[in-house]
């Protein structure tokens, strides 16, 4: 049996929620995960193409908002399965 648990940390509330990942759940993990990276990714290229200063154009700051928007649905989502 697959089983993926997140160990408590002692600096959040005592009463979060363990994540457990079965087999059930595991595809819903796994898509969680890969929109998590390709978010990231997405991330970087964004980084890269302020030059590494952080000063993006109007365009690049609605994509930034739309991916800050993506990693909330994402954390979201994984909370539900918990």
């Amino acid at each position: 049996m697959f089983l993926l648990e997140r160990e408590p940390d002692m600096s959040v509330e005592m009463d979060e929620p363990t994540i457990v990942a079965t087999w059930e759940n595991r595809a819903q993990i796994i898509e969680i995960m890969s929109s998590a990276h390709q978010t990231s990714q997405q991330f970087q290229q964004l980084w890269q193409s302020s030059g590494g200063t952080g000063r993006l154009s109007q365009d690049d700051t609605d994509k930034l908002v739309e991916l800050l928007r993506k990693i909330g649905d994402l954390n979201e989502t994984l909370m539900r399965l918990a």
